[in-house]
């Protein structure tokens, strides 16, 4: 997720190629969750999802936990998802697992985009990405409450499998996609604020809670230099991370 001086990029060229095709559709219909503007399911999005800024001066768009300082070949996150509070604001705000983004220029990752849109409605869109790609939103049925696991794991070959899963409504979603650059110098499971200042802001989502956090199959908190960041807007803070015991912690918002 490559943002070295915005928070937010919005993919204006169409012709970005996606990395590979799914390998893989649930049975679930497709009639239950609403999108964001897109061209049709498992295709590419106007959004991209990308990495943390943590340069001088800069706002963070992220908020969570990160491991780094060895080669990271699995990653897992589970969470539950919240109801937004879209009274204030409209926005949109991400919860993703990944591998790399905390210090180099691709993200490998899987995850759900929660929007609070200028009527006032919610949307949930689950969505691949293999940064600088432009994401590849699915249309399979989420609603808040229901569980939602993640994974992306290499074999170290270039070959990722990223797959996310809505329990609750019972389906899964498995991509297989190719990036042979890729560091393996992160693992992730992560809040993203998808705009800042006026494109879009971050709407409210009170708590989100993850579980079964791990990297290379073992807690965050064993498997390498443990990383918290948090959202911050034009200076003011908008989430606190909570403590990372075993495999579990919250992101909470601080901020009506």
């Amino acid at each position: 997720m490559a943002r070295a001086t915005s928070v937010c990029v919005l993919a204006i060229a169409a012709n970005i190629a996606l990395l590979a095709s799914p390998a893989a559709h649930a049975a679930s219909p497709l009639s239950g969750a609403t999108s964001l503007a897109r061209q049709g399911a498992d295709s590419p999005s106007p959004v991209l999802h990308h990495r943390v800024v943590r340069h001088a001066g800069a706002d963070s768009n992220w908020g969570g936990y990160a491991v780094t300082g060895g080669t990271y070949h699995s990653v897992t996150g589970n969470w539950t998802i919240p109801a937004l509070n879209c009274s204030a604001t409209a926005g949109n705000v991400s919860f993703w697992s990944g591998l790399d983004g905390w210090s180099s220029s691709s993200v490998e990752q899987i995850g759900l985009d929660a929007v609070c849109t200028k009527s006032g409605q919610v949307q949930y869109n689950p969505w691949v990405e293999m940064y600088p790609a432009n994401s590849i939103y699915f249309s399979e049925p989420v609603k808040a409450g229901d569980t939602m696991t993640s994974s992306v794991t290499t074999t170290g070959n270039g070959t990722f499998t990223l797959v996310l899963a809505d329990p609750t409504q019972g389906w899964t979603k498995t991509y297989t996609k190719t990036l042979k650059s890729a560091p393996l110098s992160s693992a992730e499971v992560i809040v993203e604020a998808i705009g800042s200042q006026n494109i879009p802001p971050c709407p409210n989502f009170s708590t989100v809670k993850f579980s079964n956090v791990t990297a290379n199959a073992t807690s965050f908190a064993t498997a390498g230099s443990l990383q918290t960041t948090n959202l911050e807007r034009n200076g003011v803070q908008l989430t606190q991370d909570g403590p990372l015991t075993g495999t579990s912690f919250a992101v909470n918002w601080l901020h009506a």
